[in-house]
């Protein structure tokens, strides 16, 4: 399949990273010293150019593309690099906007499926799922929302520290999917004894994954106030939504400016000017009786520097916004509770949104460290009417869940798919490629 994507930025190139493997990628990019590194660095076809200018588009054979990724940095660009794939017949096209002024353009477009990705209503969604689910380091909707994933911790002297989990009785509606121990992600087997400090994914009902707050003993109490940090549009929007559900929030702002606008815009926030780096500025909003703080700006080492004093400070739980990579593991050893990635929650959601061959892949766990799969059985798929021990899926994965209509099914060996299941696997790398030949057959 040809698919062009415009903007070699983070979550320009790790989309093509990941699609490369199997599709034909060329990658449009402004930068000439990006450009070249990415033409160093990856197996793709990099064109070094302005993303709305037709000559380029044209380079990139746009007319051929069955899917087209307008991801840069700038959306206007964007805007109208889509609106002229759309006049070429290029049929699926999703569009990166973030300013919320732009957002209806894409609507225009016509003769085409074009989806809009919205960077900063997926990060807000996200933290206001973990705030629904303070018990979790991490969540993920799954299948529309009746799945959803939990990453938990067993803590020392829990109920579930010591045990194997054939010990901790038959999951009905749930399943432990893959632990995380060491930074090393495993899938589990009944076995699998739970250590303290190890990370468990659960793949749920909603409803259901509230009880492995007992298991996982969990005491909590509900969230009433919420200190944030950054007042761009991200945070105004975080502290706007947090507010209207009856939290109590305030905002800390160092840019007179934005400080001033988000005054202005937040009736129910009360907003600070000030470091939120300096202790004192901390002190002064109170933090030590927030239930969350949420550092929310585009400085990673601003945001982790935040949380460590608010943590320090007495706020129970502290969430932060990253950027880099890297950071993910030392986020979790140093003491941050939460960590957000902005990549990998707009890739994810772009990568969901394709579902090529069937397959989505729904979420990419700590850095593509694992993946979440979600597969639509057909009649003619291979697996079809057949036993899932008869199907021979790789040892390094899991199907999880399985969908049949409103009904959720805990797959076993003698778990038969019919046309129309979703199933839901939870995959390491390792695995990924005979996992989507097997699922693609």
């Amino acid at each position: 399949m040809h698919i062009v994507i415009l903007g070699a930025g983070q979550v320009g190139t790790f989309i093509a990273s990941n699609l490369s493997r199997e599709h034909d990628i060329v990658i449009i990019e402004k930068d000439a010293d990006t450009a070249e590194k990415i033409r160093e660095t990856h197996d793709v076809l990099i064109i070094q150019g302005d993303g709305d200018n037709p000559n380029v588009l044209r380079q990139a054979q746009i007319e051929k593309a069955q899917i087209m990724l307008a991801v840069s940095g700038n959306d206007k660009v964007n805007i109208m690099a889509a609106t002229w794939a759309a006049s070429v017949g290029v049929s699926k096209i999703i569009v990166r906007i973030r300013d919320t002024d732009y957002l209806e353009y894409p609507e225009l477009i016509q003769n085409s499926e074009t989806l809009i990705v919205h960077p900063g209503r997926i990060i807000s969604d996200k933290i206001i799922s973990l705030i629904g689910s303070p018990f979790a380091w991490k969540t993920e909707k799954l299948a529309m929302g009746k799945i959803k994933m939990l990453k938990l911790k067993v803590e020392e002297n829990t109920p579930v520290e010591g045990k194997k989990l054939t010990e901790l009785g038959p999951a009905k509606a749930w399943i432990f999917a893959a632990v995380s121990r060491d930074g090393k992600i495993s899938i589990p087997t009944g076995e699998t004894r739970l250590m303290t400090g190890d990370y468990v994914y659960a793949i749920g009902v909603p409803s259901v994954l509230g009880k492995l707050k007992e298991l996982f003993g969990v005491q909590e109490e509900q969230v009433r106030s919420t200190v944030i940090v950054g007042g761009g549009r991200l945070g105004r929007g975080v502290a706007k939504t947090l507010s209207e559900r009856g939290i109590d929030v305030k905002l800390i702002e160092n840019n007179p400016e934005r400080a001033t606008l988000a005054a202005s815009e937040l009736n129910k926030v009360l907003v600070f000017r000030g470091d939120a780096t300096d202790s004192d500025t901390l002190v002064e909003v109170g933090v030590e009786s927030a239930d969350y703080f949420i550092a929310l700006t585009g400085d990673d080492e601003n945001n982790v520097l935040s949380a460590l004093l608010a943590k320090n400070l007495g706020a129970r739980r502290t969430t932060v916004l990253y950027t880099k990579p890297d950071y993910i593991d030392v986020i979790e050893a140093i003491g941050v509770d939460r960590a957000i990635s902005v990549r990998l929650s707009v890739a994810n959601e772009i990568l969901s949104m394709l579902h090529l061959g069937g397959i989505a892949q729904v979420a990419l766990i700590d850095e593509g460290k694992a993946e979440v799969l979600e597969f639509d059985v057909k009649e003619k798929s291979d697996i079809c009417g057949k036993a899932l021990r008869d199907v021979h899926f790789p040892a390094d994965c899991i199907v999880g869940i399985a969908l049949r209509g409103e009904d959720v099914i805990i797959p076993r060996g003698d778990y038969v798919a019919e046309d129309g299941d979703r199933i839901i696997i939870f995959t390491l790398p390792e695995a990924e490629k005979k996992v989507e030949k097997i699922l693609s057959r």
